[in-house]
């Protein structure tokens, strides 16, 4: 596989150029990491790992941290017109999203608790209304590789052997995708 990187450094790029460069390579899938926060009240009780894919939001929790992901680069659509935009420009690929998010997810999860066993906590996979996956012109996830408001996680977080198992978790889940899906 050849991987594209949509920035080395921890520089903000608009939500659509990072698609947007996807799109000019011609990439088989786009995946958006990510490590999650929350307030300062919860940060100690919230933590896990979830992968999303693209799709509108049907719990309210999603619906909130997509908010949250998406407040830096949209356009100011209301919510139903949003919804009716994700629906129509992305119908096709969602299906395949969903499996790669569960690959992905699955995987992680697989790889990280052989290390860290049940400190590793499993969110799911979800759907979410995520702006950064819309312009995507092929299946696209999210992953949100924990909370960097969390003590633990945080530490996990900037610690380069977690960083690289992480790494690894996420390309054992594309494999696994590709290897069951041409």
């Amino acid at each position: 596989f050849k991987v594209y990187l949509t920035r080395n450094s921890d520089k903000f790029i608009s939500l659509k150029k990072r698609t947007k460069f996807a799109n000019k390579k011609h990439a088989d899938i786009f995946v958006s990491i990510h490590a999650n926060s929350i307030s300062k009240r919860k940060a100690k009780k919230t933590k896990g790992i979830e992968t999303f894919f693209l799709s509108p939001a049907r719990s309210d929790r999603s619906k909130r941290i997509a908010a949250k992901e998406n407040s830096g680069d949209i356009s100011r659509l209301s919510y139903s017109s949003k919804n009716i935009v994700l629906t129509l420009l992305n119908r096709g690929k969602i299906t395949a999203s969903q499996k790669i998010a569960i690959d992905v997810q699955s995987y992680l999860l697989h790889d990280l608790k052989k290390y860290y066993g049940k400190s590793i906590i499993d969110k799911g996979v979800r759907e979410g209304p995520f702006w950064v996956l819309v312009g995507a012109q092929m299946p696209s996830i999210l992953v949100e590789v924990g909370y960097i408001s969390h003590p633990n996680e945080s530490y996990k977080l900037y610690n380069k052997t977690y960083q690289k198992r992480i790494a690894n978790g996420i390309a054992n889940g594309i494999l696994a995708y590709f290897s069951k899906n041409n």
